[in-house]
């Protein structure tokens, strides 16, 4: 019996919105609630939305705050400083941290530090927060296995699972040939020193 299908975590799970998804909600994803309604296993007993299973919009939305009002010229909401992550902050900050940590793995890691590097990523793959988003990348690392034997065939893999998912969400792809550039060098025109 799995964790989700336990009665302590049914027990735990009241009511959803279709477009917010809550803590204390079932973290199974059978149901289809629409492309901001995603879900996470939590059974933590909160009634407040998960930030890390929504974006900064749709908590606004289930609040019945005006966006309108919120939104800046650039038609983008910002949430406050010091404020857990909303769904979009964690992507943002969670492929920031990925991308570094590949370019600073070892150009000649040992078996030990690719098998620590592989656990690692099959792990997040289980234990991200935004539920759709783990489930994506645990099937994106069934199809296409981590690349761990070195620092750039590392890198390079995270690029193109990266860019599977920006291609996913309409995003432009990052340009792979630059990642060195932006993660760990700087640009060359000096604007990183």
């Amino acid at each position: 019996m799995s964790f989700a299908q336990s009665s302590w975590f049914n027990d735990r799970i009241s009511f959803r919105l279709p477009s917010v998804t809550f803590l204390n909600q079932k973290h199974t994803g059978d149901d289809d609630l629409g492309d901001m309604g995603l879900r996470i296993g939590g059974g933590h007993g909160h009634s407040k939305p998960c930030k890390a299973c929504n974006d900064f919009r749709s908590w606004m939305q289930w609040n019945n705050l005006n966006a309108k009002n919120s939104i800046d010229s650039e038609n983008k909401i910002k949430p406050k400083d010091g404020c857990p992550l909303d769904k979009d902050e964690l992507g943002r900050s969670s492929w920031n941290l990925l991308h570094t940590m590949s370019v600073y793995y070892p150009e000649h890691p040992t078996t030990e530090e690719q098998s620590l590097m592989k656990n690692f990523i099959i792990g997040l793959a289980r234990f991200y927060p935004c539920e759709s988003c783990a489930k994506d990348f645990q099937a994106d690392i069934k199809v296409d296995p981590p690349r761990t034997e070195n620092r750039i065939a590392l890198s390079e893999w995270f690029c193109r699972v990266h860019n599977r998912v920006n291609r996913k969400l309409g995003k432009p792809e990052f340009d792979c040939s630059k990642l060195y550039q932006r993660w760990l060098d700087g640009w060359p025109d000096g604007s990183c020193d």
